[in-house]
């Protein structure tokens, strides 16, 4: 039951877990009206856990019409369910739901985490790009190539395709944050080799071929645990 809580964004750095009244409707067997309704009743209830957000966006059964979502957080999905009829498809649902945010914040914190412990490491990447032997080349646009390179390389994706995990994406935001806990510590690894090739007086087609071939090595590594 992935699809029972997730986040706001995939940027970590405005994302929050929650869940939706369209959700609570499917997996607690009532009517998504009936849920509506019960969150406009008690709304001063909800917002006591939290401003209550929604979304205005189309369903697969809307006939193309938009709809209002309401979004809810863990607190306020967990007074909603204290509204609904103690049955048991409600009870395992509740169980289920309870699980899925704890899945979903622990991830959310392992991100925050990652790029809180990344960011001293990036001051040094910074700093090696400005002092490398082939700045003058390309300039400030060297931290951009840099960064982007690690990015592409430990997601498997484009830059562009890396920034569509965000419809709201805005350019002051950098790709790191739209990085998974498993791509971050990939990322970071990287990082060190490139900032020790970088500080070696390394051009930037040896780094290349050296990033590639590192996250190339760590993935057949990884295929071949698996096989055991």
């Amino acid at each position: 039951m992935k699809d029972l809580a997730f986040l706001t964004s995939p940027d970590m750095s405005k994302a929050e877990v929650v869940t939706n009244h369209v959700v609570i409707a499917e997996y607690a067997g009532i009517e998504r009206k009936s849920v509506r309704r019960l969150i406009n009743n008690h709304k001063n209830d909800f917002e006591n856990f939290g401003r209550l957000r929604f979304e205005i966006t189309t369903l697969p059964d809307s006939r193309g019409q938009k709809v209002k979502i309401y979004q809810l957080n863990r607190n306020q999905a967990m007074l909603m369910i204290t509204y609904l009829d103690n049955t048991e498809v409600v009870r395992n649902f509740k169980i289920a739901l309870v699980k899925r945010f704890d899945e979903m914040e622990k991830e959310l914190y392992a991100r925050k985490f990652a790029r809180a412990i990344e960011k001293p490491k990036g001051v040094n990447l910074h700093q090696s790009i400005s002092e490398w032997v082939h700045y003058p080349r390309h300039g400030n646009t060297w931290h951009t190539i840099i960064r982007s390179l690690l990015a592409t390389t430990v997601t498997g994706l484009t830059k562009k395709q890396i920034q569509a995990r965000d419809t709201d994406w805005r350019k002051e935001k950098t790709l790191l944050d739209l990085l998974n806990s498993e791509e971050m510590e990939r990322y970071k690894m990287l990082e060190s080799i490139a900032i020790a090739m970088i500080e070696a007086g390394s051009d930037y087609d040896p780094i290349k071929v050296a990033i590639k071939a590192t996250m190339t090595t760590k993935k057949v590594h990884t295929d071949q645990s698996r096989d055991f």
